[in-house]
């Protein structure tokens, strides 16, 4: 019914002059985009790099195992694909390199902001850059998004500083703030072009409109609405669980950074996320868990997780601990996926269904701090681009054909992005 009211409506409104007001606010212009959704980019950075025997699946491209470390994405391995085989080229080595280039591929700014860029220009943020624990210890700097001439961008560790900013921190005319200006309705903000349109038309064009108005109505209200009547956009169950920061707190580490607090910020962020994509108030995010040489310890593991990634032997008891580590991450990447699956887009579909999510790291093999084999996974299927459920080996090609492959994905056409030593295009075979 929502689909066919909305289709109707601006159908109807071609020739009333209605359409321009609405398409004016951003979540208006996807609420009412006539069966289409914009296409969202989420970056997932996790530290360390991986054991890739105990990584990656094994099997064939639509029947496979998950390994280990990625055993805890078996009941949202449908909504993947599974690469290996990727090796990160040129640059520089080991974390600090990996790190650098693994949204660049070496050229001079990050995918997640060139995206943002090129697919965020009429939003409220082109992107968002969020962190876990991100700046804490030795991360500043160690970042894996880079503005234009490769300018490192800070991550906001503070999901309620960042949920201020989007949601009730961007003024609108008259100094209104955007929080309150989606609480109002658009029928009514151009009720005065409603009435003096009404004025002009005969009976017949009169009760078309009226129609038109009750469809819009409807629609709107079911998007401001929020949880009790399925609409998209809604921010109420926001930090449920109540974390805050008390006033004035100045402890070391601050208490955003405590390890304690760790998947409490982790879970917050990706809220956060998916609120703002339902919301359009941005399409491309990035979320980085800790930074390379990660020193957090989650779960009573007592070493910290860098330590673990120099593992030795992969029967050993270190490496038992950082596959741990690893199925802690999986789990925190499964908590995302279901996030955006379980929130309905305005064509009908999920926010999973309409994004691409890419979770990376900055080294392959951990133990000799090497960029070949990258555990990389993506999940989503970018608005029916490609296909999830998938294992993919692409034996040795470069990593930035890959994130060819995601612009691609986002429509946004290239043929290169940084490094093309083995070619260009994307990833053949990938979408």
């Amino acid at each position: 019914m929502m689909k066919a009211n909305r289709r109707q409506f601006v159908k109807g409104l071609a020739g009333a002059a209605l359409a321009a007001p609405l398409a004016s606010i951003p979540w208006s212009r996807s609420a009412f985009a006539a069966g289409t959704a914009a296409k969202r980019a989420v970056f997932v950075y996790i530290p360390d790099g991986a054991i890739p025997e105990l990584f990656h699946p094994s099997g064939s491209e639509t029947n496979f195992t998950l390994a280990p470390m990625t055993s805890p994405l078996e009941r949202v391995k449908q909504h993947c694909v599974f690469t290996r085989g990727l090796t990160m080229y040129e640059g520089g080595s080991t974390h600090e390199g990996g790190v650098a280039k693994v949204l660049t591929g070496n050229s001079d700014s990050s995918l997640d902001y060139f995206l943002g860029q090129r697919v965020g220009a009429d939003l409220p943020f082109k992107s968002l850059h969020l962190g876990v624990g991100a700046n804490f210890q030795n991360g500043a700097g160690n970042v894996v998004s880079y503005s234009s001439g490769k300018i490192p961008i800070t991550m906001n560790d503070n999901p309620l500083n960042a949920f201020e900013n989007i949601f009730a921190g961007s003024a609108g005319p008259g100094d209104e703030t955007l929080a309150n200006r989606r609480k109002r309705s658009i029928l009514d903000a151009v009720m005065g072009d409603l009435t003096r349109l009404n004025a002009r038309l005969g009976a017949n064009e009169r009760e078309k409109l009226e129609k038109h108005t009750a469809s819009v109505r409807e629609v709107e209200q079911r998007i401001l609405d929020g949880g009790n009547s399925g609409g998209v956009c809604t921010t109420g169950s926001f930090n449920s669980g109540g974390f805050t920061v008390p006033e004035g707190y100045h402890g070391y580490p601050p208490k955003i950074h405590l390890e304690e607090h760790f998947e409490t910020i982790g879970k917050l962020q990706m809220d956060l996320i998916t609120q703002s994509f339902a919301c359009d108030m941005t399409r491309v995010a990035t979320l980085m868990w800790s930074h390379p040489v990660s020193p957090t310890r989650v779960r009573n593991i007592d070493q910290g997780h860098h330590d673990t990634s120099h593992y030795g032997n992969r029967d050993s008891a270190t490496a038992q601990k950082f596959v741990k580590y690893k199925q802690y991450f999986m789990e925190q990447f499964r908590y995302l996926i279901e996030s955006l699956d379980s929130r309905t887009d305005s064509d009908g579909n999920s926010l999973l269904y309409n994004s691409v999510i890419f979770l990376c790291s900055e080294l392959g093999d951990s133990n000799d701090h090497d960029h070949k084999d990258m555990p990389f996974i993506l999940a989503g299927n970018a608005g029916g681009a490609l296909q999830s459920g998938r294992y993919l080996d692409f034996d040795g090609d470069a990593h930035s054909k890959l994130l060819v492959s995601i612009a691609n994905m986002m429509d946004v056409s290239i043929d290169s992005y940084g490094y093309t030593g083995h070619g260009r295009g994307g990833l053949a075979g990938l979408i």
